[in-house]
């Protein structure tokens, strides 16, 4: 069952089916060459054991006939021509019968005749030697065949003790037979046959039944791998089909889930400036209420900057992906130092007055003739102020200091802005990256301030705002104590 629940977690393509077909083919190549190989070997032996059969049959036969023909004529009286003529025809007749078939090539009988060997091998030379008890007149065609002699010769020991037919293979398929010749009961000689037994067209025939039988065999796993494959292809196309119908539902879920959090991070966000904006209210109200003649164009320019504030919290509230035009853009002329002096004169000094038993010190150490940035000016304030007011939240139990310093890169191509505190530092957890490299500072609703709904998102939309500003901050710990958040602005 695990085995089975296994195989479920893979889906077979068409290159599976093709891999495994090739690797079928190639193993049945294989086993068709050695089975072809091994039947080679079985047809062989088997065709030598016919063809040796055969041969000694049709050695044995010729034998006896010629046997029983000498034996019936000796019994009979040849005195006439004719008589004699008609039997001599008769030998040949049976010797010729035999050489008219293709795969034997001699005829003849081997009789000892004192120290040599006489080839009997037409009618007159054994009506000669057997019946007619004349001497057979050799001619130069009665020695034809010196190989015969030579294996009678070799084995004459043999046939004559065994009484058995003696066939000697010559080559890969010829037969040279020695069948021992009897007249009158005792042997006289041997019947000698040169055979070569023609079984190309049965060995043709068997090795084309056993191809047919592999090209059906082939044919039938051919068409196996085919009905898989339609199978698998019906199978697949209904697979994909409801893989398509998941993927289409999940990504109809997926969006839904990222337009809900867009929605919920914009609402926190929200919540987040308008809690700036009221303050920032509270001073219009303030600065209103002691509005004279001689304050009345610092009060009217402060009033401004802080209704261009409230006004850039309104649009924010319009959507939570703003156009980027409306973040950096060439007609933004914004000077940096200008912003952090306003932000801690009119906003964070009318808050953390100096005197107060805890309260905050400012120092600023901004470099003079920076260039200005192409950013909105109340987008620099939504990045700058938090950060400051994260490191007066995280030291509210202290006397704390806090120096803003603003410094060119030696090639003028980049502005930092760092913000210094001599506080207790950030604890080593929140410093920690994530695999993306991102700061657990920066992540949305990361806060030491345990309890406190809606907090942990200050530090979380200066890096969000910075991102799309083309800028980068980070957060480290001071060699002399306190925490630093570096802010890297691109100037182009």
């Amino acid at each position: 069952m695990k085995l089975f629940k296994k195989l479920e977690d893979y889906h077979i393509e068409i290159q599976h089916i093709l891999v495994l077909f090739i690797i079928v083919m190639v193993f049945q190549m294989v086993l068709s060459f050695i089975n072809n190989q091994s039947t080679n070997q079985l047809f062989r032996q088997s065709m030598d054991y016919y063809r040796r059969d055969s041969a000694e049959r049709i050695a044995d036969l010729t034998t006896t006939a010629l046997e029983l023909l000498i034996e019936k004529s000796d019994t009979q009286l040849h005195d006439t021509p004719e008589e004699q003529n008609a039997l001599i025809q008769s030998f040949d007749k049976l010797l010729s019968q035999q050489l008219l078939q293709r795969n034997i090539g001699e005829v003849f009988l081997l009789v000892q005749d004192g120290d040599s060997i006489k080839t009997l091998a037409d009618g007159t030379q054994i009506f000669d030697q057997y019946i007619g008890g004349r001497i057979v007149q050799m001619t130069s065609d009665s020695l034809f065949s010196e190989a015969a002699i030579k294996y009678f010769d070799e084995n004459q020991e043999s046939l004559l003790r065994d009484e058995q037919i003696i066939s000697i293979l010559v080559g890969d398929d010829t037969f040279h037979v020695l069948v021992p010749f009897y007249f009158k009961g005792e042997i006289s000689g041997a019947a000698y046959m040169r055979i070569t037994p023609d079984v190309g067209r049965l060995i043709a025939l068997l090795k084309t039944a056993y191809s047919q039988s592999s090209v059906l065999f082939t044919g039938l796993i051919l068409m196996g791998f085919m009905a898989m494959f339609f199978i698998y292809s019906y199978t697949a196309s209904e697979r994909d089909t409801v893989q398509n119908q998941l993927f289409t539902q999940r990504q109809k879920q997926l969006k839904e889930q990222v337009e809900h959090q867009k929605e919920t991070l914009f609402t926190k966000r929200i919540y987040h400036t308008h809690h700036k904006a009221e303050k920032v209210m509270g001073f219009i109200k303030e600065d209103l209420r002691y509005l004279d003649e001689p304050n009345l164009g610092e009060t009217r320019d402060r009033v401004t900057k802080y209704a261009n504030f409230v006004s850039r919290v309104i649009y924010d509230m319009k959507s939570y992906d703003p156009p980027l035009h409306v973040i950096r853009n060439p007609i933004f002329r914004t000077d940096i130092n200008q912003v952090i002096e306003f932000l801690v004169s009119n906003l964070f000094q009318r808050v953390y007055k100096k005197g107060e038993t805890k309260g905050v010190q400012f120092h600023l150490d901004l470099q003079e003739d920076i260039p200005i940035v192409h950013v909105n000016e109340y987008v620099v304030w939504e990045i700058i102020e938090p950060l400051i007011q994260n490191a007066i939240d995280h030291n509210s139990d202290q006397e704390l200091t806090l120096d803003l310093v603003t410094r060119m890169d030696d090639n003028k191509e980049k502005l930092t802005i760092e913000i210094r505190d001599n506080g207790k530092g950030f604890p080593a957890e929140l410093l920690e990256k994530d695999e993306d490299g991102v700061k657990a500072l920066f992540k949305e609703s990361v806060s030491t301030k345990g309890g406190v709904p809606n907090s942990g998102y200050g530090c979380y939309l200066a890096r969000e705002i910075s991102r799309r500003c083309g800028w980068t901050v980070d957060a480290v710990n001071r060699n002399e104590g306190g925490a630093c958040f570096v802010i890297y602005a691109g100037l182009e």
